[in-house]
């Protein structure tokens, strides 16, 4: 294990050192990493004595990374990821179990957990078509989530789950993500987190893994949500990125124009970009840098946000 992976993971251990902190400060970190002394002379947040005393810690997660067969990544490896590094706040220390190759063609396809048949059944499609050249990337939890990476009794290939949790899944993750979680390793794919192996998920890590799936995709789609669902998390941060952004719309359809759970849909694809800010209860329109939005209401909608991913992804290539 790389020296510097070891002291990023002390160093976003001291409180007061968040991930933002890290990303502002990544050249003097970069600079300092061997040097433990000159890292504590940073920002006036970190003494030398807790950055020794974490070391002990970080090493400790190292090693069980290394029991459960976990990688590690670091925000100064060369590997990071690009597109999660724009965020305002990426994670210093990315967790890893499985098929790293699917990093960087994620796909975000995000909704509620509360979806109903139609969007289930929709879910389902849009998965199956963009999973045949992009990796299918959310949060492996009920409702759009496992429907938009779930088909035919199994999961289907290139997907990321991103876990709210640590990846010592069984212990840590609720029962519906367990059991994806199981069947996505198995199939190939890859699972996510920011937390050491062993931490459980909370009731706010799901909204902050939610940066993670936002900040990693490339594109997102929108299947089903109301303007005050969850999904307004992870569609914040990906409004503060210049990437394309699909709305599933089914006009004419009588649950599509009047159920709520297809309320969010109905803003952004009459209101696109205000759409986004009273979503997301973003004040001021210059904080929004998207710009690519398509609605899907057909094939070829499916064919014109690919060909828009495709542009996307040759800027991280």
């Amino acid at each position: 294990m790389k020296k510097a992976t070891k002291h990023i993971l002390a160093l976003s251990l001291i409180k007061g050192v968040g991930s933002s902190f890290i990303k502002r400060n990544i050249p003097l970190i970069s600079s300092y990493i061997d040097n433990p002394e000159m890292l504590s002379s940073i920002g006036g947040k970190i003494t030398f004595e807790q950055f020794n005393y974490n070391l002990e810690t970080a090493q400790s997660i190292i090693e069980e990374c290394d029991r459960q067969q976990i990688e590690m990544i670091s925000i100064l490896d060369s590997n990071y990821p690009k597109t999660l590094i724009e965020i305002k706040d990426p994670p210093p220390i990315l967790y890893l179990k499985g098929n790293t190759k699917l990093l960087n063609r994620a796909v975000a396809i995000i909704g509620t957990r509360n979806s109903s048949e139609l969007g289930n059944k929709i879910a389902e499609k849009v998965g199956e078509y963009f999973s045949q050249n992009w990796s299918i990337c959310n949060g492996l939890v009920d409702g759009i989530d496992k429907y938009s990476v779930f088909s035919n009794n199994k999961v289907l290939p290139n997907v990321i789950g991103i876990l709210s949790g640590g990846l010592n899944y069984e212990h840590t993750s609720s029962k519906i993500t367990k059991q994806l979680a199981d069947l996505v390793l198995e199939n190939n794919g890859l699972l996510i987190s920011e937390n050491e192996p062993n931490k459980k998920e909370d009731q706010f890590s799901g909204s902050k893994a939610s940066r993670i799936q936002a900040g990693l995709s490339i594109a997102l789609i929108l299947i089903q949500s109301k303007v005050s669902g969850g999904s307004k998390y992870t569609l914040k941060t990906f409004s503060e990125l210049n990437r394309p952004l699909g709305i599933i719309q089914f006009s004419g359809n009588s649950q599509y124009e009047n159920d709520e759970l297809f309320g969010a849909n109905r803003l952004l694809a009459e209101k696109e970009i205000n759409g986004l800010l009273e979503i997301c209860g973003i004040k001021k329109i210059e904080n929004i840098r998207t710009r690519e939005f398509t609605t899907i209401s057909n094939k070829e909608d499916y064919l014109l946000l690919n060909e828009k991913i495709k542009v996307a992804n040759k800027v991280y290539s």
